[in-house]
Protein backbone atom coordinates (compact mmCIF):
# COMPACT_ATOMS: atom_id res chain seq x y z
CA UNK A 1 0.00 0.00 0.00
CA UNK A 2 1.06 3.53 -0.56
CA UNK A 3 2.06 5.64 2.01
CA UNK A 4 -1.10 7.20 2.97
CA UNK A 5 -0.72 11.70 3.54
CA UNK A 6 -3.69 13.28 4.49
CA UNK A 7 -5.17 16.80 4.76
CA UNK A 8 -7.18 18.69 6.60
CA UNK A 9 -10.11 20.34 3.73
CA UNK A 10 -13.14 21.79 3.57
CA UNK A 11 -16.72 20.31 3.18
CA UNK A 12 -18.56 23.11 1.64
CA UNK A 13 -22.26 23.18 1.33
CA UNK A 14 -21.68 23.86 -2.77
CA UNK A 15 -19.64 20.90 -3.36
CA UNK A 16 -19.54 18.88 -0.27
CA UNK A 17 -17.61 15.74 -0.35
CA UNK A 18 -16.29 16.34 -4.03
CA UNK A 19 -15.02 19.31 -3.35
CA UNK A 20 -13.03 18.34 -0.31
CA UNK A 21 -11.65 15.49 -2.75
CA UNK A 22 -10.37 18.03 -5.26
CA UNK A 23 -8.66 20.25 -2.77
CA UNK A 24 -6.71 17.30 -0.81
CA UNK A 25 -6.09 16.19 -4.20
CA UNK A 26 -4.30 19.47 -4.94
CA UNK A 27 -2.48 19.51 -1.86
CA UNK A 28 -1.17 16.29 -2.51
CA UNK A 29 -2.82 14.10 -0.65
CA UNK A 30 -4.35 10.86 -1.10
CA UNK A 31 -6.64 10.47 2.19
CA UNK A 32 -8.03 13.43 3.70
CA UNK A 33 -10.41 14.77 7.03
CA UNK A 34 -13.11 16.71 7.49
CA UNK A 35 -15.78 18.20 9.17
CA UNK A 36 -19.30 17.93 7.61
CA UNK A 37 -20.56 20.91 8.81
CA UNK A 38 -19.48 23.27 11.59
CA UNK A 39 -17.27 22.05 14.48
CA UNK A 40 -19.20 24.53 16.77
CA UNK A 41 -22.65 24.08 16.50
CA UNK A 42 -25.08 21.70 14.87
CA UNK A 43 -26.43 23.56 11.44
CA UNK A 44 -26.16 20.83 9.05
CA UNK A 45 -26.83 20.74 5.17
CA UNK A 46 -28.21 17.40 3.22
CA UNK A 47 -26.20 14.68 1.74
CA UNK A 48 -26.13 15.42 -1.79
CA UNK A 49 -26.25 12.08 -3.05
CA UNK A 50 -25.45 13.33 -6.78
CA UNK A 51 -22.04 14.94 -5.44
CA UNK A 52 -21.21 12.13 -3.08
CA UNK A 53 -21.00 9.37 -6.43
CA UNK A 54 -18.78 12.36 -8.19
CA UNK A 55 -16.22 12.61 -5.41
CA UNK A 56 -16.15 8.78 -5.17
CA UNK A 57 -15.75 8.48 -8.57
CA UNK A 58 -13.02 11.09 -8.72
CA UNK A 59 -11.05 9.44 -5.82
CA UNK A 60 -10.94 5.75 -7.96
CA UNK A 61 -9.78 7.94 -11.21
CA UNK A 62 -6.64 9.33 -8.49
CA UNK A 63 -5.97 6.39 -6.35
CA UNK A 64 -7.06 8.24 -3.42
CA UNK A 65 -8.73 5.96 -0.38
CA UNK A 66 -12.17 6.36 0.27
CA UNK A 67 -11.97 4.09 3.65
CA UNK A 68 -9.05 6.11 5.28
CA UNK A 69 -11.01 9.34 4.34
CA UNK A 70 -11.48 10.67 8.53
CA UNK A 71 -14.49 13.05 9.83
CA UNK A 72 -13.59 14.60 13.00
CA UNK A 73 -16.74 15.06 15.10
CA UNK A 74 -17.58 18.15 16.65
CA UNK A 75 -16.47 19.76 19.11
CA UNK A 76 -19.59 20.63 20.97
CA UNK A 77 -20.38 17.01 22.00
CA UNK A 78 -19.38 16.06 25.45
CA UNK A 79 -19.51 12.03 26.54
CA UNK A 80 -18.11 12.47 29.77
CA UNK A 81 -20.39 14.71 31.67
CA UNK A 82 -24.33 13.50 32.49
CA UNK A 83 -25.32 16.22 34.98
CA UNK A 84 -27.68 17.22 33.13
CA UNK A 85 -29.78 14.97 31.03
CA UNK A 86 -31.32 16.95 28.26
CA UNK A 87 -27.44 17.94 27.24
CA UNK A 88 -26.37 14.54 27.62
CA UNK A 89 -29.49 13.16 24.74
CA UNK A 90 -28.41 15.88 22.30
CA UNK A 91 -25.11 14.99 22.82
CA UNK A 92 -25.44 11.62 22.08
CA UNK A 93 -28.06 12.28 19.41
CA UNK A 94 -26.00 14.61 17.58
CA UNK A 95 -23.30 12.04 17.33
CA UNK A 96 -25.58 9.59 15.79
CA UNK A 97 -26.70 11.95 13.20
CA UNK A 98 -23.15 12.65 12.46
CA UNK A 99 -22.01 8.86 12.17
CA UNK A 100 -25.14 8.17 9.81
CA UNK A 101 -23.80 11.36 7.38
CA UNK A 102 -21.08 9.63 7.29
CA UNK A 103 -22.43 6.46 6.66
CA UNK A 104 -24.02 8.50 3.45
CA UNK A 105 -20.72 9.81 2.50
CA UNK A 106 -19.32 6.08 2.69
CA UNK A 107 -16.64 7.01 5.16
CA UNK A 108 -15.71 4.64 7.17
CA UNK A 109 -14.04 6.19 10.38
CA UNK A 110 -14.66 9.45 12.70
CA UNK A 111 -12.43 11.15 15.51
CA UNK A 112 -13.44 12.35 18.20
CA UNK A 113 -12.26 14.03 21.52
CA UNK A 114 -13.38 11.69 24.54
CA UNK A 115 -14.86 14.45 26.73
CA UNK A 116 -14.71 16.29 29.93
CA UNK A 117 -15.86 15.23 32.91
CA UNK A 118 -16.43 18.66 34.27
CA UNK A 119 -16.03 17.77 38.42
CA UNK A 120 -17.94 14.47 38.20
CA UNK A 121 -14.56 12.73 38.36
CA UNK A 122 -12.09 10.73 36.05
CA UNK A 123 -13.81 7.07 36.28
CA UNK A 124 -17.55 7.82 35.75
CA UNK A 125 -16.53 10.26 33.01
CA UNK A 126 -15.17 7.11 31.83
CA UNK A 127 -18.18 5.68 32.60
CA UNK A 128 -20.13 7.62 30.75
CA UNK A 129 -18.26 7.80 27.45
CA UNK A 130 -18.47 4.10 27.34
CA UNK A 131 -22.06 4.05 27.55
CA UNK A 132 -22.65 6.39 25.19
CA UNK A 133 -20.56 5.03 23.01
CA UNK A 134 -22.03 1.71 23.45
CA UNK A 135 -25.09 3.34 22.33
CA UNK A 136 -23.90 5.14 19.28
CA UNK A 137 -22.59 2.03 17.88
CA UNK A 138 -25.30 0.12 18.56
CA UNK A 139 -27.76 2.70 16.78
CA UNK A 140 -25.35 2.58 13.70
CA UNK A 141 -23.66 0.21 11.32
CA UNK A 142 -20.02 0.55 10.20
CA UNK A 143 -18.28 3.72 11.08
CA UNK A 144 -15.38 2.98 13.40
CA UNK A 145 -14.92 5.15 16.33
CA UNK A 146 -11.34 6.89 16.97
CA UNK A 147 -10.77 8.18 20.45
CA UNK A 148 -8.24 10.88 20.20
CA UNK A 149 -5.18 11.02 22.36
CA UNK A 150 -6.05 14.23 24.31
CA UNK A 151 -3.23 17.04 26.33
CA UNK A 152 -5.10 16.03 29.76
CA UNK A 153 -6.14 20.06 31.01
CA UNK A 154 -8.32 20.59 33.18
CA UNK A 155 -10.88 18.19 33.35
CA UNK A 156 -10.04 16.62 30.14
CA UNK A 157 -10.32 12.53 29.90
CA UNK A 158 -7.69 10.54 27.42
CA UNK A 159 -4.43 12.70 28.60
CA UNK A 160 -2.92 9.59 28.58
CA UNK A 161 -3.34 6.05 27.31
CA UNK A 162 -3.95 4.51 30.59
CA UNK A 163 -7.55 6.45 29.93
CA UNK A 164 -8.04 5.53 26.66
CA UNK A 165 -7.77 1.73 27.68
CA UNK A 166 -10.16 1.96 30.29
CA UNK A 167 -12.58 3.29 27.91
CA UNK A 168 -11.48 0.54 25.26
CA UNK A 169 -12.19 -2.00 27.83
CA UNK A 170 -16.08 -1.27 28.35
CA UNK A 171 -17.01 -0.57 24.71
CA UNK A 172 -18.70 -3.78 23.76
CA UNK A 173 -18.28 -4.19 19.41
CA UNK A 174 -14.17 -3.21 20.11
CA UNK A 175 -14.06 -3.81 16.12
CA UNK A 176 -15.81 -0.44 15.71
CA UNK A 177 -13.35 1.52 18.17
CA UNK A 178 -10.08 3.02 17.62
CA UNK A 179 -7.49 5.65 18.09
CA UNK A 180 -6.58 8.57 16.82
CA UNK A 181 -3.09 9.75 17.90
CA UNK A 182 -2.37 13.53 17.63
CA UNK A 183 0.90 14.52 17.84
CA UNK A 184 0.59 18.04 19.36
CA UNK A 185 -1.90 16.94 22.30
CA UNK A 186 0.19 13.67 23.32
CA UNK A 187 3.42 15.91 23.17
CA UNK A 188 1.42 18.51 25.80
CA UNK A 189 0.26 15.24 27.72
CA UNK A 190 4.20 14.96 28.79
CA UNK A 191 5.27 12.25 26.24
CA UNK A 192 8.73 12.32 24.68
CA UNK A 193 7.92 12.38 21.27
CA UNK A 194 11.82 12.38 20.23
CA UNK A 195 11.57 8.85 21.33
CA UNK A 196 8.86 7.96 19.19
CA UNK A 197 9.15 4.40 18.90
CA UNK A 198 9.61 4.08 22.49
CA UNK A 199 6.16 6.06 22.57
CA UNK A 200 4.56 3.31 20.01
CA UNK A 201 6.29 0.20 22.49
CA UNK A 202 4.37 2.36 25.14
CA UNK A 203 1.40 2.70 22.95
CA UNK A 204 1.00 -1.27 21.81
CA UNK A 205 1.59 -2.27 25.58
CA UNK A 206 -0.70 -0.44 26.92
CA UNK A 207 -3.86 -0.10 24.13
CA UNK A 208 -2.41 -2.40 20.94
CA UNK A 209 -1.40 -0.82 17.69
CA UNK A 210 -4.10 -2.75 16.10
CA UNK A 211 -6.17 0.40 17.86
CA UNK A 212 -4.26 2.51 16.47
CA UNK A 213 -6.21 4.15 12.72
CA UNK A 214 -5.25 7.73 12.21
CA UNK A 215 -2.25 9.84 13.17
CA UNK A 216 -2.54 13.59 13.68
CA UNK A 217 0.88 15.34 12.80
CA UNK A 218 2.26 18.49 13.53
CA UNK A 219 5.27 19.95 11.92
CA UNK A 220 6.97 22.88 13.83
Amino acid sequence: MKLLIGSHVNFNEKQQLLGAAEKAYENGANAFMIYTGSAQNTIRKPIDELLTKKAWEFMIEKEMYLDKVIVHSPYIINLANNKNEQNRFFAISFLITELKRCEQLGIKLMVIHPGNHVGLGLDLGIINIAEALNKVIEETSSVTILLETMAGKGTEIGGNFEELKLIIDKIDKKDRIGVCFDTCHTNDAGYYLKDFDEILSEFDEKIGLNYLKCIHLTIV
